[in-house]
């Protein structure tokens, strides 16, 4: 039994069969729905070395950098759902959002569409299509990590994208701040990199429930 569901496992990775439309599909992304409401309004805090200049010279310091591990679990999602339920998942959260609770970083509503952190909803749509199809062409570390570098950028270019043109309608003030930016980016990349490798043992275990049904038992050709 364990072996016959490890092969269609198998199967079901290596030969790029798309994650079937199911009530076991749906409830995994309404999860990671849920998963990326919880990853919105958590902060993680990472303590690293940083180079202080100054008039006596370089000097090495620490900073705290706070993680909101959003884009990890976008990611995460795009790995164990594939490109169309990952958007699905972001839909999902994009809906709750305007039309029932307040859980984007700084609240709710339409009115959200002015804030320049909307880019980063919307870079979510951009980095669950073209990871979740990385993704899917093979899993490799090298298709991980491709995975992970295009999502991050491409969330992150969103959300610096549309912040500039919010202030060229003088919709917002916000100015980027670029090495925040860019540690942010690193530290998005590695969360990412983990959270993808988890999402392959979390895609074995949820993956008999996301079948539409078991495979038929091959049938012995009757030689005689």
């Amino acid at each position: 039994m364990n072996k016959r569901l490890v092969d269609e496992y198998r199967e079901f990775i290596y030969r790029g069969e798309k994650t079937p439309f199911s009530l076991g599909t749906l409830a995994v992304a309404f999860f990671c729905a849920v998963l990326l409401i919880v990853a919105t309004f958590t902060k993680i805090d990472i303590t690293h070395f940083w180079l202080n200049f100054g008039d006596g010279g370089i000097a090495v310091g620490k900073k705290v950098f706070q993680l909101v591990p959003q884009i990890p679990v976008v990611l995460f999602t795009a790995a164990l759902l594939g490109a169309r339920f990952s958007v699905l998942t972001v839909g999902i959260y994009l809906i709750v959002g305007f039309f029932i609770w307040p859980v984007f970083a700084f609240g709710g509503g339409l009115g959200y569409i002015k804030s320049y952190f909307f880019g980063y909803i919307l870079g979510f749509f951009v980095a669950a299509v073209f990871s979740g199809r990385i993704l899917s062409i093979r899993y490799s570390f090298k298709n991980v990590l491709l995975a992970s570098i295009i999502g991050v950028l491409s969330i992150h270019l969103c959300g610096i994208l549309y912040s500039f043109i919010l202030g060229f309608f003088n919709a917002s003030r916000y100015c980027p701040n670029f090495p925040l930016i860019f540690t942010q980016i690193v530290y998005d990349i590695v969360f990412s990199v983990i959270a993808i490798l988890i999402s392959r043992p979390v895609k074995y275990i949820l993956w008999v429930g996301m079948k539409n049904e078991p495979r038929k038992p091959k049938v012995k050709e009757n030689t005689h």
